[in-house]
């Protein structure tokens, strides 16, 4: 009989606060492997990197790529995080200096999808232990946001199956990393039989335990790095899989290194240091307030719409984190006030479509300002009040507003908002609109900078 071991990590998302510890649980285990010969392979399944941290971005992702390599991990895939959030050029370079392979079947360096760029490999072979092992990986695919920024993506499904149809004949296992979430997991393993483990990432789903599908064992550790994944796969000695085990290790549960407190502050002041740069001086405090209208959010308001060319922006109040105190405001400072990885998005709406949302917005803005909300490209504490300028309700008529006078139901309006109202399930009627532009590389941080400058008196062109 044989044995071989898979450990696994996907959606840390920058949460380096528990680096410290999976590290050092994972070193041990890959030391371990080496001295006494068994067979053990580390992947990591997409989003590890988070633009929510100093460090992730001031680095422009490098410096995660760097603590993959302290491991160093045998393959990753990435996630809509390194893919989407990151400029062309950022992402080009993130992986320059991997000491891993990054496998990853349904990207391509354009958008005609006749080309991989030259750091991703749609599928990469391991020999361990006289076990043939095939690696196939796959992102989510944001078709709107990559081809945005000059690259492909295929739907995965018909890529992975590709790479099935091709496999090379002495095959023995074949391990998926899947940053496509757990519906398109278990799609996988019905649809594809000859994969024979799926570790999944992308709905920060747990399995604890790992879930049979078909033939295929899924395996998942949840999000933020608050789960560690293992595999335990028996083999025949002519390479017949007996039994695949899932388990997972809860991060707190783990030993904490002597340093921890010491490395994690260390994370956060490099991060610091990285965006020291000066972008503005203002003449007075500028101050957030989730739950009501602030000066912050008229600003933003208006650096969306002269950006994008909207009529309005709607936002929650929740997306801004901190004050700006009058004086000097750095880069760290503009990340620290708007830290989530959100993009403007305008969706060009008929009057009757604006109507539905606007009415929606009426209706839900109370209930949603205190929800915890996470995710969705959000990086907040709450949701916050719903704010959009020029847009009003009359409760006694029950009719939308805009410009105070009822909206005309033959016009045409471009409303910017950003990602959370398009992927989270709050106005269904966002989802439906069939225009929608996304404004990429840039961030809502890097608006609202541009716009400081040009109020500020250091004007810089769009």
């Amino acid at each position: 009989m044989k044995h071989l071991t898979l450990w696994h990590t996907n959606d840390v998302h920058s949460h380096l606060e528990h680096w410290p510890r999976i590290f050092a649980f994972l070193k041990e285990k890959r030391t371990t492997a080496n001295k006494e010969g068994d067979s053990a392979l580390f992947f990591d399944i997409g989003d590890f990197l988070d633009r929510v941290h100093p460090l992730t971005e001031g680095t422009n992702g490098l410096a995660n790529t760097d603590l993959l390599n302290q491991l160093p991990y045998d393959a990753v895939t990435f996630g809509n995080n390194e893919g989407t959030t990151l400029p062309h050029e950022d992402l080009d370079n993130l992986y320059k200096n991997a000491a891993f392979p990054v496998v990853c079947c349904n990207f391509f360096a354009d958008k005609a999808r006749t080309k991989q760029p030259d750091w991703v490999k749609s599928i990469v072979y391991k020999e361990i232990n006289q076990i043939k092992v095939a690696i196939i990986g796959a992102t989510a695919a944001f078709k709107e946001y990559y081809e945005e920024m000059g690259w492909g993506v295929e739907e995965p499904l018909s890529a992975i199956k590709k790479q099935i149809a091709s496999l090379e004949k002495d095959t023995d296992l074949v391990i998926m990393l899947s940053h496509l979430g757990l519906p398109t997991d278990e799609r996988i393993a019905l649809e594809i039989p000859e994969v024979d483990i799926i570790l999944g990432g992308h709905t920060h789903h747990l399995l604890e335990n790992g879930k049979l599908e078909g033939q295929a064992l899924l395996a998942a550790a949840g999000r933020w790095g608050e789960y560690v994944g293992k595999v335990d796969i028996v083999l025949t000695d002519d390479n017949q899989i007996i039994t695949k085990i899932a388990t997972t290790f809860k991060t707190e549960d783990l030993p904490a290194p002597p340093n921890e407190a010491n490395e994690i502050k260390a994370f956060f002041e490099k991060g610091r240091d990285e965006l020291a740069e000066k972008v503005v001086a203002i003449p007075e405090k500028l101050a957030h307030n989730w739950f009501d209208d602030s000066e912050i959010a008229h600003i933003l308001n208006d650096a969306v719409c002269e950006w994008t060319g909207a009529e309005t922006f709607v936002m929650n109040a929740g997306i801004f984190m901190t004050d700006f105190e009058a004086g000097i405001v750095t880069a760290f400072d503009i990340h620290q006030m708007l830290p989530h990885p959100l993009n403007a998005i305008v969706l060009t709406m008929t009057g009757e479509e604006l109507e539905i949302l606007i009415d929606g917005i009426y209706r839900k803005k109370a209930e949603l300002k205190d929800i915890p909300l996470r995710g969705f490209g959000f990086r907040g504490e709450f949701f916050g009040t719903i704010l959009a300028d020029r847009t009003g309700f009359d409760p006694v008529k029950e009719i939308a507003l805009f410009d105070n006078k009822p909206i005309d139901k033959n016009q045409d309006y471009r409303i910017a908002t950003h990602d959370t109202f398009v992927f989270a399930p709050f106005f269904p009627i966002v989802k439906q609109i069939k225009r929608k532009e996304v404004y990429t590389p840039e961030l809502l941080r890097d608006i609202l900078k541009w716009k400081l400058k040009k109020m500020y008196g250091q004007e810089e062109n769009k």
